[in-house]
């Protein structure tokens, strides 16, 4: 039985889990943010995996996490944790610019989206995100 009241609540807990570790009280900026980093991670993972990975996704972030996905440009190629910066940053195009001020601030929200993943997420489907990702992107997160 889908109930649609306790997906919603579980979508809008996952996003004020987002907002806390971006400490911003502003729902609308994390969820661009959410947004943006989530699409980035799908696309940088194969088809399998990122399918895998959205099934723990609340309902609603499934959608978000889906929306505009090309199945024919994934997995894309990031070469460094530069690129991967950048990346994040075009999927956040239209507020990139208030979102993400300096490039540490776009590192420090990837940490935040998977803080906020590692708490609703199995560890596996979490080691497998990590394992698509080059090293140094995967530094970004030690950092």
């Amino acid at each position: 039985m889908f109930i649609f009241e306790d997906s919603t609540k579980d979508a809008a807990l996952l996003l004020k889990d987002v907002a806390a570790e971006l400490q911003t009280e502003d729902l609308n900026k994390a969820g661009r943010i959410f947004r943006a980093v989530l699409q980035s991670i799908r696309d940088r993972m194969p088809v399998h995996d990122a399918i895998q990975f959205a099934a723990q996704l609340p309902i609603f972030w499934k959608g978000v996490y889906f929306d505009q996905y090309d199945l024919n440009k994934v997995p894309v190629k990031i070469r460094d944790a530069n690129d991967w910066i950048n990346y994040i940053r075009g999927k956040n195009a239209f507020a990139a610019d208030n979102d993400f001020q300096q490039d540490e601030e776009i590192m420090a929200a990837f940490r935040a989206v998977f803080q906020a993943l590692q708490r609703s997420m199995t560890d596996g489907q979490l080691q497998k995100v990590k394992e698509s990702l080059n090293e140094d992107i995967q530094e970004l997160l030690a950092a």
